[in-house]
Parts: C-alpha cells; sequence; structure tokens
C-alpha cells in the first residue's frame, strides 16, 4: 500500500508525477516521483486548465508537493475522514508541478483507453464500427 502525496489516500497504486524540489535539484536533477490518486490527479489537471483560461488567480506561498515557494494554485482535495466521511480541502500546488501533473494525467488516461481497447479484443469484444 501507498499513500497520495496529496490526499493521504491509502491506495495499493497510485500514479507517478515528476516534481522538482528545489532544495534536491543538485542531488536529483532528473526531479523526483511522487505519487497521486485519480481523484487528486483529476482535481490537479481541471486546475491546469483554469490556469490555461485564466479563470484561477495565484497566491503566494509553498508547493504541497515540491515545497517551492512563490505563485501557487489551489487544488480542491477530498480527503477521507473515519468521522465525517469525505472532507474538502485545498493544497497549494505550483505551476511547474501542475504541468507535470497535467502530463501524467495524459499518459494515465491513454493507458486506461489501450488497456480497454485490449481488454476488449482479448475477451472478444472487439466492436467494428463502420465509416
Amino acid at each position: 500500500m501507498t499513500d497520495c502525496d496529496l490526499c493521504g489516500r491509502a491506495l495499493p497504486t497510485v500514479i507517478p508525477v515528476k516534481t522538482f524540489p528545489p532544495l534536491l535539484k543538485f542531488a536529483y536533477p532528473e526531479g523526483v516521483w511522487k505519487g497521486l490518486c485519480a481523484i487528486c490527479l483529476d482535481s490537479a489537471q481541471k486546475t491546469y486548465i483554469s490556469i490555461d483560461k485564466e479563470e484561477l488567480s495565484c497566491r503566494r506561498s509553498k508547493c504541497a508537493l515540491c515545497g517551492r515557494k512563490g505563485r501557487v494554485y489551489p487544488v480542491e482535495l477530498q480527503v477521507p475522514d473515519f468521522s465525517k466521511g469525505i472532507v474538502k480541502k485545498e493544497a497549494n500546488v505550483c505551476t511547474i508541478c501542475l504541468k507535470g501533473i497535467n502530463e501524467a494525467y495524459i499518459k494515465f488516461k491513454r493507458e486506461q483507453i489501450e488497456q480497454a481497447h485490449e481488454e476488449g479484443r482479448i475477451h472478444g469484444h472487439e466492436h467494428v464500427h463502420e465509416h
């Protein structure tokens, strides 16, 4: 089991996202992997899209993933709580990490589509679409 680095949810697997912590840039110049659950990945990707549309303003704080201080954007989290169920909170994420999250999101969705296509082929349910 591993935990999501944003919401803390314990899962068998998480989606890898490459981050670049400034304090580790000399030790790990290629970046450090963080793990996000699918819910946090979706929420952070929506934040990334909102930045491109200029719907969201930044604030000055510390990034929850890499620790970089500066301009960050709020990502809505759904944190599991045994007494309350799901609690909505916000985490601050910098633009560099949001870009990495967007790349991981695209790769994750592409793999899901390919996996679904392969499962359909294996089970003999390949659909032929007439053009």
